[in-house]
């Protein structure tokens, strides 16, 4: 294992030793949207709308990876057709093995609601303040410091039946000090406008930021400040979006660079739902390693709008995935989803992700055409979900040696304690998930790993 997949893994393990979260109270409600003060609490009731909402705090990457256990504050509500619903997350952000990161209380916040005749879904993110760097191994670094951000995201239908969408991003203070005498001139412009007493601060350094290539101002010895991507929503006869989430942090004095997206706060409202609401995913591979301590993947995953796509079967594909530095490596990802639903209640849907091939160059394991996929169909008559499960392997290499195809739910000894099994599956009355290929490697990283492959899950709820 060479010495920068080492040093990665072992900040990946650091880091999520030290984040911790916890449920906390609910944040009050914004300005951003019409009849915006939060809905009278009432047990949830069930609606003619499906909605939806993800609200995280920070995202962040380490040596170019995304550490899916330190998404920090995530607070998810999965497509649903009921209002009165919330999801409550916060945590602190805490990255021992890199002094140079420090967060305060960062809350996340979801609400499906009804009031006045407006039906929707809210999402928040709010970070009370984030400072970057300091004194990292007798060297004084630059400094940042981002003060009282929130993101808002809001979609929903008007009592007049059209829908609508809001979003909002804002922060109360940022500052950048301990720089070096010579300075990019970009940067110099961003100090112009934090040192102006007059105009709308936000606006100001997001019209900056969109001004520069690529989006990104760099601040010598310490790292970079840049977008992540503006505030956007849409709105058509049956759907609302809403998206909020502006800036990216970049921090490299460590060695270690490490990327921290804020505030994302996204929701989306659709209609019709007459026979429930689509909830699925298809997702390339997670990583799990280092006795839990870290989570990766997700590799872009896709899922059916919470309405479906009127039958049409929507592609996603992704070219070449290499993990913790090509540790591990997919090729040819494809993901491929769709639903549809009738008037009279009844439903389809389809959910599948294909992989080319995926090669671990450690243990000479090349595995090619990895498949998965699961088929739903539901009766008009019925809240029970039928369900077609299919998956296939094209072939397995082991040190140049084509092995024997397993059968479904059979396992094969890979040698030196590696394990595959193929097939595993978990269903109910809603619908079913489906891992083409599990492979337990305890010598992959340190501590061990296990690898969900080939994702493929869809379920249809009635509410």
């Amino acid at each position: 294992m060479n010495m920068s997949i080492k040093r990665a893994i072992a900040s990946l393990a650091v880091c999520g030793a030290g984040l911790a979260g916890a449920l906390v109270i609910v944040p009050p409600a914004t300005s951003a949207s019409p009849d915006s003060g939060r809905a009278e609490r009432s047990a949830p009731t069930v609606t003619n709308l499906g909605y939806k909402a993800t609200v995280y705090g920070t995202k962040l990457l380490v040596d170019g990876v995304e550490v899916r256990n330190l998404k920090d504050a995530f607070a998810q509500q999965r497509c649903t057709r009921r209002v009165g619903l919330e999801e409550v997350a916060n945590s602190v952000l805490s990255l021992p093995d890199n002094p140079l990161i420090q967060g305060g209380l960062t809350k996340s916040y979801t609400q499906t609601y009804r009031k006045g005749g407006v039906q929707g879904v809210r999402g928040i993110s709010t970070i009370a303040d984030l400072e970057l760097g300091g004194e990292f191994q007798g060297v004084q670094t630059p400094t940042l410091k981002l003060e009282g951000l929130t993101s808002t995201a809001d979609a929903f239908r008007r009592a007049d039946g059209r829908f609508g969408h809001a979003e909002d991003f804002r922060f109360t203070g940022l500052s950048i000090g301990n720089l070096p005498e010579q300075i990019p001139a970009e940067l110099q412009d961003l100090l112009d406008i934090l040192g102006s007493a007059t105009g709308d601060l936000v606006t100001q350094v997001l019209d900056l930021l969109t001004s520069i290539t690529g989006s990104t101002i760099e601040i010598p010895g310490l790292g970079s400040i840049g977008l992540a991507g503006v505030k956007s929503g849409n709105a058509t006869a049956h759907s609302a979006t809403s998206q909020s989430y502006a800036l990216r942090l970049r921090v490299t004095a460590t060695g270690h660079p490490t990327e921290i997206t804020l505030g994302r706060a996204r929701t989306a409202v659709t209609s019709p739902v007459p026979a429930g609401v689509f909830q699925s995913r298809a997702m390339g591979l997670e990583l799990f390693g280092n006795n839990g301590l870290i989570r990766l993947g997700g590799l872009q995953e896709q899922a059916i709008p919470c309405s479906g796509t009127k039958g049409v079967t929507r592609h996603h594909r992704i070219a070449d995935v290499p993990v913790l530095g090509g540790l591990v490596r997919l090729t040819g990802i494809d993901y491929a989803v769709m639903g549809d639903q009738s008037r009279n209640g009844s439903a389809r849907g389809l959910v599948s992700t294909d992989i080319g091939a995926l090669e671990i160059p450690s243990l000479g394991l090349v595995i090619d055409g990895i498949s998965s996929k699961v088929a739903m169909r539901k009766p008009a008559d019925t809240t029970k979900v039928k369900r077609t499960i299919s998956t296939s392997l094209a072939k397995i290499v082991l040190n140049g040696e084509e092995l024997p195809l397993p059968k479904p739910g059979q396992s094969i000894d890979l040698g030196d304690g590696n394990v595959l099994q193929y097939r595993v599956v978990k269903q109910n009355w809603t619908g079913a998930e489906v891992k083409a290929i599990v492979l337990t490697l305890p010598g992959l990283i340190p501590g061990g790993s296990i690898l969900e492959l080939g994702w493929a899950g869809g379920h249809i709820t009635p509410n």
